[in-house]
């Protein structure tokens, strides 16, 4: 099933607003917030999905690929948490791993902060981060305590090594019977050496009115000289705002537990009909 979210955060709230206006009529914060998760078509099933959980390889993937669900989310009510893998040690020129980590650390804090997340990090290295069973163990015990409703992992077909392992460690996660979080997969596209492939998206979500604090938080990691990259997700969330029929969007892909890792993007049927 294909989500197209038609109505904006901002119409949403003055909606929600006026809802909860009305004299005579009282409505709990727990029932608003599932009313203003439905208006935005934020997968919501439960209070668990409260919290949602972002992992990221490195410090600026979650803002670039993730900003606009994570601001709608936070807008909705929901905590968000961006589960960092790596401190992206090895990306700064001139600096030493330690000196890069603390920079990069402190740069994700402020980008988080922006959007109203919150910030975690696991602790690997920079280009070392390896889907092992050590590691899954270690994601697993993370996500059973911060007990997450939904959680965000990058696409495994990608070519950074970072960006596969951490795709695959939520995917072993995810089969973990003691997790029951639902899993989505986003995409990349930062030339050269991370551009997701062989991407099908199963869910769009509507980030028109949140385009302006993604570019915002994303541009927080200075250190990574955004402005010279950030221009390749403006133009992807133009495309797939295209495919959802809003004016942005990010996709995603969510998992299955059968029939493959991803989803698919509708029901296979042997004949078309002309039903609705």
């Amino acid at each position: 099933m294909k989500i197209n979210t038609n109505l904006l955060c901002t119409t949403n709230k003055r909606i929600l607003s006026l809802i909860t206006g009305i004299p005579g009529i009282t409505i709990k914060k727990s029932i608003a917030r599932r009313m203003f998760c439905w208006m935005l078509l934020i997968p919501w099933t439960s209070t668990a999905q409260d919290t949602i959980v972002v992992i990221t390889p490195h410090p600026d993937d979650a803002e670039a690929s993730c900003g606009g669900l994570i601001a709608n989310s936070v807008a909705a009510g929901s905590t968000v948490i961006i589960l960092t893998m790596t401190g992206g040690e090895l990306g700064i020129s001139g600096k030493s791993r330690e000196e890069a980590r603390v920079i990069r650390a402190e740069e994700a804090k402020n980008a988080a902060s922006l959007l109203g997340a919150k910030v975690q990090f696991f602790g690997a290295v920079d280009a070392s981060l390896a889907a092992d069973s050590i590691n899954t163990a270690k994601l697993g015990e993370i996500l059973l305590q911060l007990h997450p409703g939904l959680v965000l992992a990058p696409w495994p077909m990608d070519v950074h090594a970072d960006h596969q392992a951490t795709g695959l460690l939520a995917w072993r996660v995810f089969q973990d019977k003691r997790c029951s979080f639902s899993l989505f997969f986003y995409e990349t596209t930062n030339s050269p050496h991370t551009k997701t492939f062989a991407f099908t998206p199963t869910d769009y979500i509507d980030i028109t009115g949140q385009m302006t604090i993604k570019r915002k938080a994303t541009l927080l990691h200075t250190s990574q000289n955004p402005s010279e990259w950030y221009g390749m997700y403006e133009t992807l969330a133009t495309v797939r705002g295209y495919e959802a029929d809003v004016p942005f969007a990010e996709a995603y892909i969510r998992a299955q537990n059968s029939s493959g890792m991803g989803g698919r993007s509708n029901i296979i049927k042997k004949v078309l009909s002309a039903g609705k």
